[in-house]
């Protein structure tokens, strides 16, 4: 994503690490999160916009500078309990390039396309029993210590909830990679972290029929 602090920031502060709450602050991150009310009140929507000016501050590789003293960790996703707040909201961004032929050079070139989701309120309300992961693990801005192992989630779930960027209520298929990242952003709204599910005998264990990300 190409930011610009000036015209992109959905509030006033920059996106700062600071704002991160870790697992090892259990009051918040291990609390059950509370639906809110529709539509949002200022604070609410305050929370709203904090997540998505972070998660879209730190995919663009230019303005989160690698060499910052407070390079933001990439994040595809971040849930309200992470910066403090025990709400039943998250963000998600997915983004990708696309190769389009340019109608005016007849030339192919590549375009930043995203998918997002300001989710409140969402629930799973339903699930397949085809389990998937990713290959390399999950990890997470709210856990500094590097926690090997695959983490099965379900390959497909059906999630109702509000999106508050289209201001609209939807009810959504996900499948492999997004299906994912939606249950490890539920997961924070009910107090739990993708090493939860790590296998505790062995942390790589895995079956056959798995669908690896």
């Amino acid at each position: 994503m190409n930011f610009n602090l000036e015209k992109d920031l959905l509030q006033a502060e920059i996106p700062t690490n600071k704002w991160l709450w870790k697992d090892t602050q259990p009051e918040v991150i291990r609390n059950i999160s509370v639906d809110v009310n529709l539509p949002l009140s200022s604070e609410d929507e305050l929370i709203m916009k904090k997540l998505i000016d972070f998660v879209r501050f730190s995919q663009d590789p230019i303005i989160n500078d690698k060499e910052s003293i407070d390079h933001l960790r990439p994040a595809v996703g971040l849930a309200a309990p992470q910066i403090g707040a025990n709400k039943n909201m998250f963000f998600a961004r997915f983004e990708w390039k696309k190769t389009i032929t340019n109608p005016e050079t007849n030339e192919k070139e590549k375009v930043i396309q995203a998918e997002e989701y300001a989710m409140v309120n969402a629930k799973i309300t339903a699930r397949s029993t085809k389990i998937a992961c990713l290959d390399g693990g999950e990890g997470c801005l709210s856990v500094d210590k590097n926690y090997k192992g695959l983490v099965p989630r379900s390959y497909k779930i059906q999630v109702e909830g509000y999106n508050w960027l289209t201001k609209e209520n939807i009810n959504i298929t996900l499948r492999g990679y997004k299906a994912i990242v939606f249950q490890h952003e539920l997961d924070h709204n009910n107090g739990k972290l993708y090493y939860d599910h790590i296998n505790k005998t062995n942390n790589y264990y895995s079956e056959d029929d798995w669908y690896f990300v």
